[in-house]
Protein backbone atom coordinates (compact mmCIF):
# COMPACT_ATOMS: atom_id res chain seq x y z
CA UNK A 1 0.00 0.00 0.00
CA UNK A 2 1.54 2.96 -1.74
CA UNK A 3 2.35 5.71 1.77
CA UNK A 4 2.12 9.71 1.07
CA UNK A 5 5.30 9.68 -0.84
CA UNK A 6 4.52 13.27 -2.48
CA UNK A 7 4.94 14.49 0.93
CA UNK A 8 7.72 12.15 2.15
CA UNK A 9 9.68 13.40 -1.29
CA UNK A 10 9.30 17.18 -1.00
CA UNK A 11 10.31 17.02 2.75
CA UNK A 12 13.31 15.38 1.59
CA UNK A 13 13.74 17.98 -1.43
CA UNK A 14 13.62 20.58 1.42
CA UNK A 15 15.51 19.33 3.92
CA UNK A 16 18.71 17.62 1.24
CA UNK A 17 17.53 14.24 2.57
CA UNK A 18 18.05 11.57 0.40
CA UNK A 19 15.07 9.30 -0.04
CA UNK A 20 14.66 5.86 -0.13
CA UNK A 21 11.66 4.20 -0.93
CA UNK A 22 11.31 0.93 0.75
CA UNK A 23 9.08 -1.00 -2.05
CA UNK A 24 10.29 -4.64 -0.93
CA UNK A 25 6.56 -5.43 -1.14
CA UNK A 26 5.43 -2.73 -3.93
CA UNK A 27 6.28 -4.74 -7.54
CA UNK A 28 3.43 -3.43 -9.41
CA UNK A 29 1.66 -1.05 -7.02
CA UNK A 30 0.91 2.59 -8.51
CA UNK A 31 0.63 6.04 -6.94
CA UNK A 32 -1.24 9.38 -8.57
CA UNK A 33 1.79 11.63 -9.40
CA UNK A 34 0.96 14.77 -11.15
CA UNK A 35 -2.22 13.87 -12.53
CA UNK A 36 -1.00 10.15 -13.73
CA UNK A 37 -0.94 7.26 -12.06
CA UNK A 38 2.75 6.05 -12.02
CA UNK A 39 4.34 2.37 -10.83
CA UNK A 40 5.85 2.29 -7.63
CA UNK A 41 9.92 2.42 -8.61
CA UNK A 42 10.19 5.00 -11.32
CA UNK A 43 11.67 6.22 -8.61
CA UNK A 44 9.54 8.87 -7.13
CA UNK A 45 12.34 9.51 -3.96
CA UNK A 46 16.04 9.08 -5.01
CA UNK A 47 16.03 5.56 -4.74
CA UNK A 48 13.49 2.45 -4.31
CA UNK A 49 14.64 -1.06 -3.77
CA UNK A 50 12.34 -4.60 -4.26
CA UNK A 51 12.36 -7.75 -3.10
CA UNK A 52 11.63 -11.16 -4.92
CA UNK A 53 11.54 -13.31 -1.90
CA UNK A 54 9.05 -16.43 -2.47
CA UNK A 55 6.26 -14.74 -0.47
CA UNK A 56 6.27 -11.13 -2.95
CA UNK A 57 4.02 -10.49 -6.04
CA UNK A 58 6.82 -11.82 -8.47
CA UNK A 59 9.79 -13.93 -7.48
CA UNK A 60 13.14 -14.79 -8.47
CA UNK A 61 13.41 -17.58 -5.60
CA UNK A 62 15.39 -14.93 -3.44
CA UNK A 63 17.33 -11.39 -4.53
CA UNK A 64 15.99 -7.83 -5.20
CA UNK A 65 16.12 -5.25 -7.37
CA UNK A 66 17.11 -1.68 -7.16
CA UNK A 67 15.67 1.56 -9.48
CA UNK A 68 17.46 5.19 -9.46
CA UNK A 69 17.28 7.33 -11.79
CA UNK A 70 20.70 9.35 -10.53
CA UNK A 71 23.71 8.56 -12.83
CA UNK A 72 26.43 8.72 -9.89
CA UNK A 73 24.13 6.31 -7.97
CA UNK A 74 23.42 4.13 -10.71
CA UNK A 75 27.40 4.23 -11.58
CA UNK A 76 28.15 3.11 -7.84
CA UNK A 77 25.66 0.19 -7.22
CA UNK A 78 27.02 -1.61 -10.66
CA UNK A 79 30.28 -1.04 -8.76
CA UNK A 80 29.42 -2.19 -5.38
CA UNK A 81 27.50 -5.14 -5.98
CA UNK A 82 30.63 -6.43 -8.43
CA UNK A 83 33.28 -6.69 -5.70
CA UNK A 84 33.74 -2.97 -6.94
CA UNK A 85 35.42 -4.24 -10.33
CA UNK A 86 36.67 -1.19 -12.34
CA UNK A 87 36.37 -3.56 -15.61
CA UNK A 88 32.85 -6.00 -15.12
CA UNK A 89 33.71 -9.67 -15.95
CA UNK A 90 30.86 -9.51 -18.80
CA UNK A 91 33.63 -7.21 -20.68
CA UNK A 92 36.79 -8.86 -19.90
CA UNK A 93 35.50 -12.14 -21.16
CA UNK A 94 34.70 -10.68 -24.34
CA UNK A 95 37.61 -8.53 -24.84
CA UNK A 96 40.20 -9.47 -27.28
CA UNK A 97 43.09 -8.44 -25.20
CA UNK A 98 44.04 -9.39 -21.35
CA UNK A 99 42.41 -6.57 -19.28
CA UNK A 100 43.68 -6.80 -15.82
CA UNK A 101 40.47 -5.04 -13.78
CA UNK A 102 41.12 -3.04 -10.37
CA UNK A 103 39.48 -2.57 -7.31
CA UNK A 104 39.37 1.31 -6.60
CA UNK A 105 37.16 0.86 -3.44
CA UNK A 106 35.40 -1.69 -1.37
CA UNK A 107 32.77 -3.71 -2.67
CA UNK A 108 30.51 -6.29 -1.94
CA UNK A 109 29.24 -9.55 -3.87
CA UNK A 110 25.53 -8.71 -3.82
CA UNK A 111 24.93 -9.65 -7.64
CA UNK A 112 21.73 -11.44 -8.61
CA UNK A 113 22.45 -14.78 -10.19
CA UNK A 114 21.99 -15.24 -14.06
CA UNK A 115 19.65 -17.78 -13.85
CA UNK A 116 17.60 -15.60 -10.82
CA UNK A 117 17.74 -12.89 -13.18
CA UNK A 118 16.26 -14.78 -16.40
CA UNK A 119 13.31 -16.04 -14.12
CA UNK A 120 12.47 -13.09 -13.34
CA UNK A 121 12.29 -11.30 -16.26
CA UNK A 122 9.84 -13.31 -17.54
CA UNK A 123 7.75 -12.78 -14.36
CA UNK A 124 8.08 -9.06 -15.15
CA UNK A 125 5.76 -9.98 -18.09
CA UNK A 126 2.82 -11.41 -16.12
CA UNK A 127 3.06 -8.69 -13.63
CA UNK A 128 -0.02 -6.81 -14.83
CA UNK A 129 -2.08 -10.08 -15.04
CA UNK A 130 -0.88 -10.89 -11.80
CA UNK A 131 -1.85 -7.46 -9.70
CA UNK A 132 -5.30 -7.64 -11.61
CA UNK A 133 -6.39 -10.70 -10.57
CA UNK A 134 -4.92 -9.97 -6.88
CA UNK A 135 -7.02 -6.85 -6.91
CA UNK A 136 -10.07 -8.55 -7.91
CA UNK A 137 -9.73 -11.33 -5.36
CA UNK A 138 -9.37 -8.25 -2.74
CA UNK A 139 -12.19 -6.40 -3.85
CA UNK A 140 -14.59 -9.94 -3.27
CA UNK A 141 -12.64 -9.92 0.40
CA UNK A 142 -14.33 -6.61 0.79
CA UNK A 143 -17.55 -7.47 0.01
CA UNK A 144 -17.85 -10.68 2.10
CA UNK A 145 -15.91 -9.17 5.05
CA UNK A 146 -18.63 -6.19 5.30
CA UNK A 147 -20.46 -7.99 6.66
CA UNK A 148 -18.57 -9.64 9.17
CA UNK A 149 -19.29 -7.42 12.19
CA UNK A 150 -16.18 -5.12 13.69
CA UNK A 151 -13.92 -6.89 11.28
CA UNK A 152 -12.12 -3.45 9.60
CA UNK A 153 -10.67 -4.40 5.96
CA UNK A 154 -7.86 -2.48 4.39
CA UNK A 155 -9.16 0.45 1.99
CA UNK A 156 -6.63 2.14 -0.56
CA UNK A 157 -6.25 5.67 -0.78
CA UNK A 158 -7.51 8.28 -3.48
CA UNK A 159 -3.67 8.45 -4.79
CA UNK A 160 -2.65 4.96 -4.58
CA UNK A 161 -3.34 1.51 -6.08
CA UNK A 162 -1.71 -1.25 -4.54
CA UNK A 163 -0.97 -4.37 -5.62
CA UNK A 164 -2.52 -6.43 -2.58
CA UNK A 165 0.80 -8.91 -2.01
CA UNK A 166 -0.37 -9.03 1.63
CA UNK A 167 -4.40 -8.79 2.85
CA UNK A 168 -4.50 -7.33 6.22
CA UNK A 169 -7.54 -7.01 8.25
CA UNK A 170 -8.49 -5.57 11.72
CA UNK A 171 -10.08 -8.55 14.15
CA UNK A 172 -12.84 -6.59 16.51
CA UNK A 173 -11.75 -5.41 19.89
CA UNK A 174 -13.10 -8.07 21.78
CA UNK A 175 -11.73 -10.88 20.00
CA UNK A 176 -8.26 -12.99 20.51
CA UNK A 177 -5.64 -12.65 18.18
CA UNK A 178 -3.90 -15.73 18.75
CA UNK A 179 -7.06 -17.79 19.47
CA UNK A 180 -8.68 -16.74 16.52
CA UNK A 181 -5.55 -17.82 14.35
CA UNK A 182 -4.88 -21.00 15.83
CA UNK A 183 -9.50 -21.84 15.18
CA UNK A 184 -8.44 -20.62 11.23
CA UNK A 185 -5.40 -23.16 11.46
CA UNK A 186 -7.17 -26.01 13.09
CA UNK A 187 -10.07 -25.35 10.22
CA UNK A 188 -7.17 -25.55 7.50
CA UNK A 189 -7.02 -21.60 7.19
CA UNK A 190 -3.43 -20.37 7.13
CA UNK A 191 -2.76 -16.78 8.40
CA UNK A 192 -0.04 -14.14 9.91
CA UNK A 193 0.30 -11.54 12.15
CA UNK A 194 0.23 -8.19 10.31
CA UNK A 195 3.15 -6.32 11.64
CA UNK A 196 5.41 -7.06 14.15
CA UNK A 197 6.89 -4.07 16.51
CA UNK A 198 10.73 -3.98 16.69
CA UNK A 199 10.40 -2.07 20.43
CA UNK A 200 7.96 -4.90 21.71
CA UNK A 201 11.38 -7.42 20.95
CA UNK A 202 13.52 -8.36 23.98
CA UNK A 203 16.89 -6.14 22.07
CA UNK A 204 14.76 -2.64 22.67
CA UNK A 205 12.79 -3.67 25.58
CA UNK A 206 14.71 -1.68 27.57
CA UNK A 207 13.68 1.59 25.79
CA UNK A 208 10.98 3.09 27.02
CA UNK A 209 9.01 3.23 23.61
CA UNK A 210 5.17 4.35 23.78
CA UNK A 211 3.82 3.27 20.35
CA UNK A 212 -0.11 2.83 20.96
CA UNK A 213 -1.53 2.38 17.27
CA UNK A 214 1.66 -0.12 16.52
CA UNK A 215 0.99 -2.33 19.31
CA UNK A 216 -2.75 -2.22 18.21
CA UNK A 217 -1.70 -2.87 14.85
CA UNK A 218 0.44 -6.05 16.02
CA UNK A 219 -2.26 -7.12 18.24
CA UNK A 220 -5.18 -6.67 16.41
CA UNK A 221 -4.01 -7.35 12.48
CA UNK A 222 -4.42 -11.27 10.84
CA UNK A 223 -2.90 -11.35 6.97
CA UNK A 224 -5.67 -13.37 4.94
CA UNK A 225 -4.91 -15.79 2.38
CA UNK A 226 -4.86 -14.13 -1.07
CA UNK A 227 -2.97 -15.38 -4.02
CA UNK A 228 -4.01 -15.57 -7.94
CA UNK A 229 -4.36 -19.13 -7.45
CA UNK A 230 -7.45 -18.75 -5.74
CA UNK A 231 -11.01 -18.62 -6.61
CA UNK A 232 -14.00 -16.33 -5.37
CA UNK A 233 -15.32 -19.66 -3.93
CA UNK A 234 -11.87 -20.38 -1.84
CA UNK A 235 -12.53 -16.29 -0.78
CA UNK A 236 -16.29 -17.04 0.69
CA UNK A 237 -14.37 -19.81 2.58
CA UNK A 238 -12.21 -17.89 4.35
CA UNK A 239 -14.50 -15.68 5.43
CA UNK A 240 -16.78 -18.52 6.69
CA UNK A 241 -14.09 -19.79 8.49
CA UNK A 242 -13.24 -16.46 10.21
CA UNK A 243 -16.43 -15.60 10.96
CA UNK A 244 -16.87 -18.96 12.68
CA UNK A 245 -13.32 -18.64 14.42
CA UNK A 246 -14.53 -14.71 16.19
CA UNK A 247 -17.44 -16.32 17.54
CA UNK A 248 -16.23 -18.96 19.00
CA UNK A 249 -13.18 -17.41 20.56
CA UNK A 250 -14.27 -13.55 21.10
CA UNK A 251 -14.29 -12.39 25.10
CA UNK A 252 -17.75 -11.59 25.76
CA UNK A 253 -18.44 -8.24 26.60
CA UNK A 254 -19.42 -6.69 29.64
CA UNK A 255 -22.36 -5.18 30.79
CA UNK A 256 -23.78 -2.12 29.09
Amino acid sequence: MPCDLKRIVEIGRRRGIAVIEDAACASGSEILWNGQWEKIGKPHGDIACFSFHPRKVITTGDGGMITTANPEFDRKFRLWRQHSMSVPDTVRHGAREVIFESYPEIGFNFRMTDMQAAVGRVQLTRLTSIVEERRRLANEYAARLSRIEGVVAPVETAWSRTNWQSYCVQLPEASDQRAVMQRLLDDGVSTRRGVMNSHLERPYQDAAYKLPVSERAQAKGVILPLSPSMTVAHVQEVCDRLAAAIAATSRPRGPQ
